[in-house]
């Protein structure tokens, strides 16, 4: 049993420290690690398309037709994932912005709706209001939100850490009782 638990505290404490770290490297290069994360993504679709290909050449039953569909999809994979490692950084400002114009767009619905409705009106009025200055914010900086959420990750990550280096310690204490 005691092999078994000092085997655990082994297995959990690199996790626990690459937790913290990468949390704090999050936190620290916000932008660096999301154009990462999005070539990270791009590789992977590159090689969902080289697997479309693996999964055709090992198949028993190949038909003349699959073979025209899997090079489609493997093309289509490889030109989206390049597009998405090229222009990485695009991808980022865009997926804010286009937050931001949602926003505004059901801001302006809730207003529209405060006008017309007769139960309500000052929280409809009040989330409508709220809602497109967020957007606007938003749109005018498209880095708050995607700085918000990183910083949101990274310290994620880091009180997560910590917390498995904590329990990890107290494992380890009552072992030694």
């Amino acid at each position: 049993m005691e092999y078994r638990v000092k085997q655990l505290l082994r297995s959990k404490l690199v996790p626990a420290l690459l937790s913290v770290v990468l949390g704090i490297l999050i936190i620290i290069a916000r932008r660096a690690a999301l154009d990462l994360l999005v070539k990270i993504i791009g590789a992977l679709v590159i090689g969902s398309g080289i697997g479309f290909i693996l999964l055709y050449l090992t198949r028993r039953d190949k038909e003349a037709g699959n073979l025209t569909m899997v090079l489609t999809l493997a093309a289509i994979s490889a030109l989206a994932g390049t597009l998405t490692i090229v222009l990485a950084e695009h991808i980022v400002d865009f997926f804010p912005m286009l937050v931001g114009v949602c926003l505004i767009l059901n801001g302006l619905s809730h207003l529209t709706a405060a006008f017309t409705s007769l139960e309500n009106r000052f929280l409809v009025a009040l989330i409508g209001v709220l809602a497109i200055a967020l957007g606007l914010l938003i749109v005018i900086q498209p880095g708050f939100l995607v700085n918000m959420i990183l910083v949101f990750i990274g310290a994620s990550l880091v009180v997560n850490g910590l917390m498995d280096l904590v329990v990890l310690k107290r494992i380890r204490g009552a072992l030694l009782m």
